[in-house]
């Protein structure tokens, strides 16, 4: 008898905001002082929500046309120093423990986010979270302004194993349906109540009881 294939590691994609960290909004700062500074408008995110967006789409809402390279360059720096005056950020309650507990199943751990790569990357070496992901199974603002296409340029790097997005805005819900993955949202991020409802599994944050089991499925 020929023995049985294994089926692949899940796969977990965790937002970042409101799900592994908060940054106390510094990175909306240093986004709209490199707008100011680039494009030469002051106070271009006023009455601009952040929660379930992504950086490209905020960009294309204020700045319809116009290329944000020069934006993006000038607001990675803003940030790194901003970052490295703050110092270190903790993440949010239960996060450590679920990460560890899930690598230490075998989980395949990456991002599903709205932050650029780079901005990515600053705020989880802020909050000692670097180096816990796999980012070529990821998805980034980089990949596209619709938090939609984000989520496809994801699912292709994780080719068609299980997949798990976790999340706390109703926009997490939604590139995860559109994946077709199952999804688990937080209640102490930046989500409206009534928009999580419709995942999978909702809870108060991370230090739930089960989780990890859940999520391994």
């Amino acid at each position: 008898m020929i023995p049985a294939i294994p089926p692949p590691p899940p796969t977990i994609l965790f937002d970042i905001d409101g799900t592994l960290l908060t940054f106390r909004g510094l990175g909306r700062a240093a986004m709209e002082q490199a707008m100011h500074e680039v494009w030469g408008t002051p106070r271009m995110l006023e009455g601009i929500s952040f929660a379930g967006a992504t950086d490209t789409g905020v960009a294309a809402r204020v700045a319809p046309g116009r290329d944000p390279s020069p934006v993006w360059t000038r607001y990675v720096q803003l940030l790194d120093e901003a970052a490295a005056r703050r110092g270190t950020f903790p993440p949010l309650p239960g996060v450590v423990p679920l990460l560890d507990a899930l690598a230490a199943r075998g989980v395949r751990l990456g991002l599903l986010t709205g932050n650029l790569r780079a901005s990515a990357e600053i705020k989880l070496r802020s909050t000692g979270l670097a180096g816990r992901f796999d980012f070529g199974r990821s998805g980034f603002a980089d990949d596209g302004v619709a938090r939609t296409e984000i989520a496809e340029a994801a699912r292709n790097r994780c080719g068609d194993g299980p997949l798990t997005v976790v999340g706390d805005t109703g926009a997490d819900v939604a590139c995860a349906r559109h994946i077709g993955a199952r999804v688990l949202c937080v209640r102490n991020g930046f989500g409206e109540v009534d928009e999580i409802e419709a995942a999978d599994r909702v809870v108060d944050d991370l230090t739930a009881p089960g989780l990890a089991d859940w999520l391994i499925g």
